[in-house]
């Protein structure tokens, strides 16, 4: 389990589920979110979970931030594609992913995502559903959407 915690670090994306769903209750409803920044998302996921480091390193500019589920160190743009490397290049895949919960608030060119995300992810043969909240930051700079930063904590499974 030790060995998941580089991984959790990093964590972001999709593959099945791109939703914007699930309104918070008593809050007025908002603009839909925009599908670029959802696309971007689904595309930085898949791309950690594949190791592919080109695509990857085109969203996360050189400021990037990560901050993971666990007691570790915040992450940069340069720690993040390595773990991402690191876990491809260990057999690490992506199975399936799901957001069931996502919520978006926009100031101009800065889109802040709160979500809850659940992956099933294979790691040294085994696999391992793991379910939490995120917050992703987007910023369109130049004609494009980039992934500046995350936030992620694991939910305890229940019993």
């Amino acid at each position: 389990m030790r060995r998941m915690a580089p991984v959790l670090v990093v964590t972001g994306m999709v593959l099945s589920g791109l939703g914007a769903t699930g309104p918070v209750p008593g809050a007025a409803a908002g603009p839909p979110i925009d599908p670029e920044v959802l696309s971007l998302r689904a595309e930085a996921w898949r791309a950690w979970f594949a190791g592919d480091e080109a695509a990857l390193g085109k969203m996360l500019p050189p400021e990037f931030i990560g901050i993971g589920m666990g007691p570790g160190p915040f992450s940069t743009r340069t720690a993040t594609l390595e773990e991402s490397r690191s876990f491809h290049a260990r057999g690490g895949r992506l199975v399936d992913i799901d957001f069931p919960e996502t919520q978006a608030q926009r100031y101009g060119d800065v889109v802040v995502l709160y979500g809850r995300f659940r992956i099933v992810m294979e790691s040294e043969g085994r696999q391992q559903t793991i379910s939490g909240r995120l917050t992703e930051t987007f910023v369109r700079k130049d004609g494009r959407w980039l992934h500046p930063g995350w936030h992620l904590d694991q939910t305890p499974p229940q019993p």
